[in-house]
């Protein structure tokens, strides 16, 4: 639905290789260790890399590239070497370190989990449907603290399934209880960190081009949302045009205003003194999105409506 593009992704990215790199070099058995790199190097990438482990010169340069594997390179191994990712030595670090609570930590220094990458993030939407709102929540009178949020695995970490990426970095989207539990046992194939995917849908009325919206009924409108190519596979599962319809009566307001403010009237409201053009746009539209984006719900859903257009029109999105 909307891309996860973080101003701060390279600190994103390299907390998490530190803390995996602690776990793997400080926590972890020396045995497991030797397996766990032979098992990663046995992945298309990596080649170069000897096959015997040596313990007193390692780098880890070769976890670096596994945590931080791109999206393409994830999608790569998971459609030419599912068998190859079944190994679960991330999984257990995913469940009894990263995601069990504020209280437990993947690195040696007790820095770092599920809670500590969501505050650095800085995000408060869902990036799979911009419907729901993400956050951390101190409750039982301040003694306990409780995630809104799930961090979902795009590629699922069951044991039948790639529990070896459970702690890839791209693998791990931030993403609202409602997404995760409808994803659980449906797939997704749009994945929110790729360039491309807020190309791969609009959302448009379900009104004729032209109409007067000022004389359609809000119980006649409603939202359409039109998908291709991955998205269309996260729209199946997420239901993510039929979760839009209670905001019918809202978009369809908001469309009044884009037919009854226009620049020049609103260029008119300025003169008259009722405030500046751009707070009034403020008032009858929101934010503008490059302020809104992360922070506010139905961002895209208003662009798309407003700035885009409003009728629906078949034709290719890329």
């Amino acid at each position: 639905m909307i891309r996860l593009l973080f101003p701060n992704i390279e600190e994103l990215k390299q907390l998490h290789y530190e803390a995996v790199k602690s776990y793997v070099a400080d926590i972890m058995r020396k045995e497991q260790r030797k397996d766990f790199y032979q098992k990663v190097i046995d992945l298309p990438g990596f080649e170069s890399y000897d096959k015997e482990y040596d313990f007193r010169h390692d780098t880890f340069d070769w976890l670096k590239q596994f945590v931080l594997a791109d999206c393409s390179t994830l999608a790569s191994w998971v459609a030419n070497c599912p068998k190859l990712l079944k190994f679960d030595y991330m999984k257990k670090v995913y469940i009894n370190r990263f995601s069990n609570g504020i209280s437990k930590y993947v690195d040696r220094q007790e820095t770092y989990n599920s809670y500590a990458l969501f505050e650095k993030m800085n995000l408060k939407v869902c990036p799979y449907c911009e419907h729901e709102f993400l956050d951390v929540v101190e409750v039982m009178q301040g003694t306990q603290t409780k995630r809104t949020m799930e961090f979902d695995h795009f590629y699922p970490k069951g044991s039948d399934e790639y529990p070896a990426l459970a702690m890839c970095f791209y693998n791990l989207i931030p993403s609202c209880k409602s997404c995760n539990q409808l994803k659980m046992t449906n797939p997704v194939a749009a994945n929110p960190y790729e360039a491309n995917i807020e190309n791969l849908s609009y959302f448009y009325s379900n009104q004729l081009i032209g109409v007067n919206y000022t004389a359609v009924s809000e119980t006649d409108f409603t939202i359409g949302l039109h998908t291709e190519g991955n998205m269309v596979v996260n729209q199946d599962t997420l239901g993510l045009e039929q979760r839009y319809q209670s905001l019918n009566s809202t978009a369809c307001q908001l469309l009044k205003n884009k037919q009854n403010f226009d620049d020049d009237k609103l260029a008119e409201m300025e003169r008259m003194g009722f405030g500046a053009v751009e707070e009034l746009k403020r008032s009858f539209f929101g934010k503008p999105r490059s302020e809104a984006l992360g922070t506010e719900l139905h961002t895209k859903m208003k662009e798309d409506l407003i700035v885009s257009g409003s009728a629906f029109i078949p034709c290719p999105l890329s």
